[in-house]
């Protein structure tokens, strides 16, 4: 038998538990610890360093495209921090290669090579056998109906937090299809949880990592998944074509890191809450995530993408500049906001060079046979368009939720016109909770102000909840926040959930909710509304978002029971979605008008 599993096996924890689970499942002990062995054999890993050398080998081939740019600063306080401590890296997760670059970067600065958790997909020859002896520890993908497993994998997860080990999963528990930060996953991070506050050693650190992509050759393939298409498997066909569509010139992969998190004293803070009791490893999960997206700077790509995106033509250099200038603006005012760009800002030279790596790759098209060249998104790449310009979007959710607020209270209230305001930006920020990581509702209330500063700089250093605010007050706001962004940022999200309300809405009442079905219908609806121009843009009509609005229908409870009541709360929730499109639709057509 392995020595770790052997060791893990004479353990007083493992054993009791499995004495437990053996009263549970009313099965023998013998048959599960054979079971936990087979268990055991699956995941077990070990760092060899002839494997590892083997590993980082074909990792560089796989990678030899891209140029790694990373806060050498913040890792060097990291490898001070792990001197005295286990280090756990939660980074976000948008390629294959992440935690290749990850670990690269971290034993390159002298920190102790981590344990990394990774789907049982890549489990195949020849990468599985080398990766398994180079810290990769294999997880299979469902484990529900597999109780034997799954106390095998926190005993395991257990043992590696005891004996001081780093480790190292994305808390997304796989690739974003839409370029943004997806809602985290719960099971590992709810194992190590419970290891560490069983553990009688030094808290264990938590690091939250941005990793972006200048431009990434996996994107096509993940926004066909999110269309519906199927995912191709992993295999050593696989692997070839994915060595073969690397980017054709260099591009960059950008890595930062996000305030370190003691684990074990965070989690007793957050429990202080008696809000959060019984949700603290919820609540902790969406901090990383928080800081995740603090971390992640605006990338050129991305502000190009967002420009082109917004205009929905073809635009020559001039236009696109000035396409570009409220997200440029926003950067400036906002010294602190991360960005890969720094004194580069004002220098023309670097869109240039974006329009043109964007067009070699096939995401955008040149046409050179008028006066002027203009660049447009090529057909059928608007969802890879999006997904780069969304690795920014979180930078600018707050400020569409305050410029959206301020325009829904111009246009539908009276009276109170502060409180309309704030209620108007919680509502919306309820709506997108499931798609955005927002800071505390206090915290939220800071941010908001520091918005509507930005606006009005007289209103600089108040509350917004706090002074009158007068109808004249309101058209100042409305006017010093052009040009507009609400609808750029926030009307791809609030289109793709009225098509799933509406879907919904028409769902019969006499009917538990099939949401696969439901889901399918969600597919066909939309892209019947984008070819009759009912639905604003194409990158509404994907399952990540149309999942994430069925969460935030199941959260209201929309999805469970039948009859009349739900019927009219289902209708209630499509109409109250249709007049936010209808807002952000006005304040388009405003916008287009003023420009």
């Amino acid at each position: 038998m392995e020595t770790t599993i052997a060791t893990i096996m004479r353990g007083e924890r493992f054993h009791s538990g499995l004495i437990k689970l053996s009263e549970e499942l009313h099965e023998p002990l013998p048959k599960l610890e054979r079971l936990a062995v087979r268990a055991f054999g699956e995941m077990i890993a070990r760092h060899d360093a002839a494997a590892t050398a083997a590993y980082r080998g074909m990792g560089a081939i796989l990678s030899r495209r891209y140029r790694i740019d990373v806060d050498r600063e913040a890792l060097a306080k990291l490898r001070e921090l792990d001197k005295e401590h286990a280090i756990i890296w939660l980074p976000s997760h948008r390629s294959y290669l992440d935690m290749f670059y990850l670990e690269q970067v971290a034993q390159e600065a002298g920190i102790r090579p981590a344990y990394v958790l990774g789907g049982d997909n890549l489990d195949f020859w020849p990468i599985g056998p080398i990766l398994r002896r180079a810290g990769v520890l294999y997880i299979r993908r469902d484990t529900h109906d597999n109780p034997v497993y799954r106390f095998a994998l926190r005993s395991y997860l257990g043992h590696l937090v005891e004996t001081g080990q780093n480790l190292s999963w994305s808390i997304e528990g796989g690739r974003s299809r839409t370029g943004k930060l997806r809602p985290p996953r719960y099971g590992a991070l709810r194992y190590v949880v419970d290891a560490v506050r069983a553990s009688e050693g030094p808290d264990a650190m938590v690091v939250p990592v941005s990793v972006v992509y200048e431009q990434l050759a996996e994107v096509a393939s993940m926004t066909a998944e999110a269309l519906g298409g199927s995912k191709k498997p992993e295999g050593l066909a696989w692997l070839l074509r994915f060595a073969r569509t690397q980017p054709g010139r260099m591009s960059g992969v950008r890595i930062d890191f996000g305030e370190p998190i003691g684990m074990r004293a965070r989690l007793t803070e957050i429990a202080r809450d008696p809000r959060a009791k019984g949700k603290e490893v919820e609540r902790f999960a969406v901090e990383v995530c928080h800081r995740i997206n603090r971390a992640t700077p605006a990338i050129p790509t991305a502000i190009v993408t967002f420009a082109l995106l917004g205009a929905e033509r073809a635009l020559t250099l001039d236009e696109t500049l000035e396409a570009m200038a409220p997200i440029l603006s926003y950067l400036r005012d906002h010294p602190t906001t991360p960005t890969t760009l720094g004194s580069q800002l004002e220098d023309a030279g670097w869109i240039t060079s974006t329009l043109d790596k964007l067009t070699d790759s096939g995401v955008l098209e040149r046409f050179t046979g008028g006066e002027q060249t203009v660049w447009y998104i090529a057909p059928e790449q608007h969802l890879v368009a999006a997904f780069y310009r969304n690795t920014l979007i979180h930078l600018l959710v707050n400020r569409a939720i305050a410029e959206l607020a301020t325009f829904m209270a111009r246009e539908h209230s009276v009276g109170d016109l502060r409180e309309s305001i704030w209620n108007y930006a919680i509502s919306l920020r309820q709506l997108l909770k499931f798609e955005f990581f927002f800071a505390s509702r206090a915290e939220f209330n800071e941010e908001l102000r520091a918005e509507v500063a930005l606006f009005d700089p007289d209103w600089a250093g108040q509350e917004v909840r706090e002074p009158v605010v007068t109808r004249e007050q309101l058209e100042r706001w409305f006017e010093r926040s052009r040009p507009h962004l609400a609808h750029l940022i926030l009307r791809p999200f609030f289109d793709s959930y009225r098509v799933v309300a509406d879907q919904l809405a028409r769902w019969p009442h006499d009917r538990e909710v099939d949401e696969s079905l439901l889901l399918e219908r969600c597919l066909g609806f939309g892209q019947q509304q984008v070819l009759q121009a009912k639905l604003h843009s194409a990158e509404s009509v994907t399952l990540e978002l149309f999942r994430n609005a069925l969460t935030l229908a199941g959260h209201r409870g929309l999805l469970s029971g039948t009859g009349r009541e739900v019927r009219e709360r289902r209708k209630a929730f499509a109409d109250s979605l249709r007049q936010i499109v209808d807002d952000l639709d006005t304040l388009s057509r405003l916008q287009n008008a003023a420009a």
